[in-house]
């Protein structure tokens, strides 16, 4: 047997693998017991560009052994493996530096997962952030869109590239895309036929037919005051709270490269198209509300096919998480504040997001 695996040794070592392998397959038929041999099968996969197999060796090793020498060696056999994969990610991101430059900022986000791939895709998502298992199961979305880390564009997109070989279904996002898309905050919308409408904003109207909306993003923003609130100590403070939520909606129209943005604190219901609608007392005029279900009522007749995207709320909850790259982003909110909000930046990121994936 050591003749065999000294030979092994040599022509390994010479990367003569033709050879090796044929003395291995020897060896392992020969002594099919003999644990050590595993881990020159694992050695000889990884060298051959198998290093998954490898890893699976590696990993049963340390499950079903005791011995310190196996278990030592698997360490090192995985840490080796781990280390290729680090070396060779770091040279993919020097690479796209290089093409799309270093400056362009990004963050890198996941769509849910559903849960028998969750399961099938752990181990792998741990490696590649380098977590425990229980972290990584933590931060695999499994319900809402998700951002997992920033940097720039490049670096995003080569971890991009990476979950997207094992089944997870991510992408690269640049804040300099999001920031190039029109954002038109409407004011009322006309409708001259059946098919075309113009939507009316401060600088003029936009004219666009309804096949050219391809998306439709709703959410609720909510809007801060200072008001007088008694303390534990029955004293009068100023305090920060919830005055208003606001509905908004994007429509996208990716072929002009525009978003048009409507909410129910500006829309002026009294002008434009006229819509019928239903009050709750009839002897009084409809409020903002009945006027914006109306509205919105329309927008379903108008857009039965068009996707809607309707979860801000818990990617909000999430995204506040990015302070500093919120910050980044101009959200072409026209909200009254009496200081800046990251939901209005949020739902700029949101909206935009969905823009650009397509």
């Amino acid at each position: 047997m050591q003749d065999l695996v000294a030979a092994f040794e040599s022509q390994f070592a010479q990367k003569q693998f033709s050879a090796a392998s044929v003395t291995l397959k020897q060896l392992l038929k020969d002594y099919p017991d003999d644990l050590q041999l595993q881990v020159l099968l694992a050695r000889f996969y990884d060298a051959t560009g198998k290093p998954e197999k490898a890893e699976t060796i590696y990993r049963n090793l340390l499950r079903s052994q005791t011995q310190s020498k196996l278990l030592n060696q698997a360490r090192q056999g995985l840490k080796a493996i781990e280390d290729a994969e680090i070396k060779q990610r770091k040279d993919r991101i020097a690479k796209a530096l290089g093409i799309l430059g270093g400056e362009s900022q990004g963050l890198l986000a996941v769509r849910p997962i559903a849960p028998e791939v969750r399961d099938r895709i752990v181990e792998k998502f741990a490696r590649i952030f380098r977590l425990d298992l229980y972290s990584a199961k933590f931060k695999l979305p499994s319900r809402n869109l998700k951002i997992l880390r920033t940097g720039t564009v490049a670096e995003m997109q080569v971890y991009a590239e990476e979950l997207n070989s094992i089944d997870i279904p991510a992408r690269a996002v640049s804040l300099d895309a999001i920031a190039k898309i029109a954002v038109y905050n409407i004011d009322y919308f006309e409708l001259p036929s059946i098919h075309q409408v113009h939507a009316i904003h401060n600088d003029g109207a936009i004219a666009f037919r309804l096949d050219e909306v391809k998306a439709r993003v709703e959410g609720i923003i909510p809007t801060f005051g200072q008001v007088v609130t008694v303390d534990a100590k029955h004293k009068l403070v100023w305090k920060d709270q919830i005055l208003d939520r606001v509905r908004f909606c994007d429509f996208h129209i990716p072929e002009r490269n525009c978003i048009l943005r409507f909410h129910d604190n500006h829309y002026k219901f009294d002008r434009g198209m006229q819509l019928q609608v239903k009050k709750s007392l009839d002897h009084l005029a409809p409020t903002v509300q009945e006027r914006w279900v109306a509205l919105m009522q329309w927008v379903e007749q108008s857009f039965p096919e068009v996707p809607v995207h309707n979860d801000f709320t818990p990617f909000a909850d999430m995204a506040m998480a990015y302070s500093e790259t919120l910050k980044e982003i101009e959200h072409h909110i026209d909200l009254l504040r009496h200081k800046p909000s990251l939901w209005d930046n949020c739902f700029q990121l949101f909206s935009g997001m969905i823009f650009l994936d397509r």
